[in-house]
């Protein structure tokens, strides 16, 4: 049997300003709106944010930093640093794996940590080998 990881889903305390962050921050493309939801993707998978209509949530979801973190590569690390910071987002680490404190004079060179508004860490990476068993060239056989 073969199985392939093809949907993510978060609930967003603002839905805007998630969207600003996953949208504008990191540019996933929005494929689909509703006043409820909104569907990014990547080209291979889809990422549905949902706005939380329940009880008012603690500061951080998760309750204990990096409890819960999304990976996401990019093109160009320099320029998703920059863009993520114009947007008003702090940057929590550099590296993601066993990095240190953030320099802001000295930007990331392969990695960086970074938090969505609702306090999901997000590791960020240029470096096409940062997981195992991610393909996107299609170089690797099934």
């Amino acid at each position: 049997m073969r199985s392939r990881l093809v949907h993510v889903g978060v609930r967003a305390t603002n839905l805007t300003e998630t969207l600003r962050f996953w949208r504008d921050g990191l540019g996933l493309t929005v494929v689909q709106e509703t006043p409820d939801h909104s569907d990014l993707t990547d080209g291979w998978h889809n990422f549905r944010v949902f706005q939380h209509g329940g009880p008012e949530r603690p500061p951080h979801v998760s309750g204990m930093l990096d409890y819960l973190h999304i990976g996401i590569r990019v093109d160009d690390l320099a320029n998703a640093a920059t863009r993520l910071q114009a947007l008003g987002f702090e940057i929590i680490w550099d590296g993601v794996d066993g990095g240190q404190p953030y320099d802001p004079q000295s930007p990331p060179s392969e990695s960086f940590k970074i938090a969505d508004p609702d306090g999901i860490v997000v590791d960020v990476s240029a470096n096409p080998d940062q997981w195992p068993g991610v393909d996107l060239e299609g170089k690797r056989q099934p």
